[in-house]
């Protein structure tokens, strides 16, 4: 073969190659990208979020270094709360509530009393008092310092590579901290997190507090919850966050805002001129927000405050978060241990497992909508929509040590069989046949689903078309895939959201080889 003839193999292949990458990128969900125009404002920067699913629907200058002033408060109190005990209480100390930033506020606490976690905890987050934050951040941690060193953990922790503290009140480079500084973006995230916290969600909900021994009555700085600014309240209700204020940061606030749906969005806003500009801002900002949904220009998902964040879902929640498949209520809540319906179900297996228009589910959901769901109709439904078989054999195995088996005919033993073996169980509760589903089983298992896709179309090349050929998931296999091209475009469809990052992976990689 010629020279020529190599080459022109190779930038045909490569060409190909960069056609199929296209292809997949158009039908992958787009994450992170502004899907409106974001309004023009006079300040430093700021950045609008979608609560539920953690994306940044629009902003200005959002990954622009900026200063938190008294925002990062809310980090403060996420690392107290995290790591006090909430029941304490704490004695105030002369040289803590001295040795506050000098021109920070403080509500002028006396040293040697004792205040309950909740007021030094409310008084930092509704009043901005510095005397009181001081005080929570040595009575948790001993020190100032370091309480500091907890709240960089807690960035390091959250993947916050933009953010850093040196005081818990947030006083920056004007008064001689220049190591404590972040983005819109990344305060917007932290209180997002803070948000999923009931002691800080309820706290920054106040416009007035009395501590439990009476000694202190403060008002929230927080003009909304005030009626010192208006907004519409028709459309949507500010629940509340954090305001602040220095000479290099300018008048800040970051505000949450929830509609009738649940839908939380989170205007996090730094540095106009002004109490009364940036409180006007924000809500041109959410009225924006709020209007573009109502259009159907962006999308907004539901703010399941209780489990975005999570440890054991949180990471499987934002995941999926961004395909608008879970159960939105008016209070905000997922309830993880509320059992899951049918209906619910069907719905996170469309949106996570990409299983829309199916008709199975469609048989599946009419046949009782508000039922319940065990795990051995759960097993019977998977193997419906990805069919495969075991021996006899191979079921008595899969079924040892399960129990509610007894009144399962032969082939939901198998269906049920094929799922635990298959690795579906959410946890060790599913080896019961007759244990009825919560949502976050449900979620997991959906999760897990979406993995066996994968696994399953590469043994199962009967059920793709095509004629391209690339390395399957398991180590050595090779499988027919779709053929790609801009004509082709519905090739893929049906392929969830973890496929079609392996797809594109396994293309960019074959790409790279053969250049």
């Amino acid at each position: 073969m010629s020279d020529y003839t190599m080459d022109k193999n190779m930038r045909r292949r490569a060409g190909f190659f960069v056609a199929a990458v296209f292809c997949l990128c158009l039908l992958l969900p787009a994450r992170g990208e502004a899907k409106v125009r974001a309004p023009k404002m006079q300040c430093h920067a700021y950045a609008v979020m979608d609560a539920g699913s953690g994306e940044i629907l629009f902003g200005q200058d959002e990954n622009k270094m900026i200063y938190p002033a008294s925002t990062a408060k809310l980090m403060t109190a996420i690392v107290c709360i995290e790591n006090g005990n909430v029941n304490k209480k704490i004695k105030t100390k002369s040289e803590i509530i001295n040795g506050t930033t000098y021109g920070t506020y403080c509500l002028g606490l006396p040293s040697g009393v004792k205040f309950t976690f909740k007021d030094l905890l409310s008084m930092c987050l509704v009043a901005s008092a510095a005397d009181a934050t001081d005080s929570l951040a040595a009575g948790v941690f001993g020190s100032k310092e370091a309480c500091v060193e907890a709240m960089n953990a807690k960035c390091a922790e959250m993947g916050l590579t933009q953010t850093s503290f040196d005081n818990p009140v947030g006083s920056d480079i004007g008064a001689g901290f220049d190591k404590t500084y972040s983005t819109a973006a990344e305060m917007a995230e932290i209180c997002r997190y803070a948000m999923t916290i009931p002691e800080i969600r309820s706290a920054v909900a106040k416009s007035h507090y009395d501590t439990s021994n009476g000694l202190v009555s403060c008002n929230t700085t927080n003009w909304f919850l005030r009626g010192m600014a208006s907004y519409d309240e028709d459309e949507y209700t500010i629940i509340g966050s954090k305001s602040g204020t220095t000479n290099a940061a300018g008048d800040v606030f970051i505000a949450t805002a929830v509609d009738d749906e649940g839908h939380e969005v989170i205007c996090a806003y730094f540095g106009n001129v002004s109490k009364e500009s940036t409180f006007s801002s924000i809500r041109k900002l959410l009225d924006y927000t709020f209007k573009k949904y109502e259009n159907g220009k962006l999308q907004l998902t539901s703010g399941n405050y209780d489990v975005r964040c999570s440890d054991d879902l949180g990471d499987v929640y934002d995941e999926y978060a961004d395909l608008g498949c879970y159960p939105s209520a008016k209070d905000g809540l997922f309830h993880p241990q509320r059992a899951v319906t049918r209906t619910e179900l069907a719905k996170m297996l469309r949106g996570v497992n990409d299983l829309a228009d199916n008709a199975v589910l469609d048989v599946f959901e009419e046949g009782n909508s508000r039922g319940n769901v065990t795990v051995s109709r759960l097993a019977s439904l998977v193997q419906e929509l990805f069919p495969e078989y075991l021996t006899e054999e191979e079921v008595q195995e899969a079924l040892n040590g399960c129990s509610g088996i007894e009144e399962l005919s032969e082939e939901e033993k198998e269906a049920y069989a094929l799922f635990l073996k298959n690795g579906l169980s959410s946890d060790d509760s599913c080896r019961n046949a007759k244990q009825i589903l919560t949502r976050k089983q449900a979620l997991l298992i959906a999760d897990k689903i979406s993995d066996y896709q994968v696994r399953y179309y590469a043994s199962h090349p009967e059920f793709l078309t095509g004629d391209m050929q690339l390395p399957a998931p398991e180590e050595g296999a090779q499988v027919t895939y779709p053929e790609l091209s801009h004509g082709n475009m519905n090739a893929l469809a049906g392929f969830n959201k973890k496929w079609m990052e392996y797809l594109t992976n396994q293309i960019i990689r074959t790409a790279e080889e053969g250049a």
